[in-house]
């Protein structure tokens, strides 16, 4: 059994390290996310950085909890650990330090990364070293399907945004009163 106080310095890593790894995640993804609005002056560095704020944590708190499951708990098999519950605690603390030194790394020389990929990579790799390939969730109700969402999501997303700049195009930009038209349709891409 596992004291809890005996292993303080590993929790204060572990938040140390992902607030490291969140930096990294901010300086990717939210770069991602706003670079286009920057760049043609429609936002100003600042006002993308607030709306970033507010939204990444509105997400995170609403939407986060499915993907937060699926990372603590459906990449590795947590019941090898049950003897040793604080070497999980450290493989989750060694593979957030690997995600923030490679998203981190990996984004100031400008290269696309992925976050995501790097947490599952690193809770992968840290399963592996631990107990071996056994311990990691194969299957369909594991990694198998989160590396189908990395093959599907980008098609679905593909298929959702053809739909809509072929109605905008169709239906509001080459239609008389374009202007007019557009207004009323905000609301509807809004929702």
């Amino acid at each position: 059994m596992m004291e809890v106080h005996q292993y303080t310095h590993v929790f204060v890593m572990a938040l140390i390290f992902s607030f490291a790894d969140a930096y990294g995640m901010g300086a990717n993804d939210v770069a991602n996310s706003f670079a286009t609005s920057v760049a043609s002056g429609t936002l100003t560095l600042k006002q993308a950085t607030c709306i970033a704020i507010f939204t990444e944590f509105i997400g995170a708190f609403f939407l986060g909890s499915g993907t937060s499951a699926t990372i603590s708990g459906g990449i590795v098999d947590a019941t090898r650990f049950k003897d040793q519950p604080e070497l999980l605690m450290l493989g989750m603390t060694t593979s957030v330090l690997g995600s923030a030194i490679w998203v981190i790394f990996a984004t100031s020389r400008g290269w696309p990364v992925s976050s995501t990929h790097s947490i599952i990579g690193a809770i992968i790799g840290m399963g592996i070293a631990a107990y071996g390939g056994g311990t990691v969730k194969w299957g369909y109700n594991g990694v198998a399907k989160i590396v189908t969402s990395w093959f599907v999501s980008p098609v679905i997303a593909a298929t959702v945004s053809s739909i809509i700049y072929l109605l905008s195009k169709y239906l509001i930009f080459e239609k008389e009163n374009s202007f007019q038209r557009g207004l009323k349709a905000v609301p509807v891409y809004i929702f």
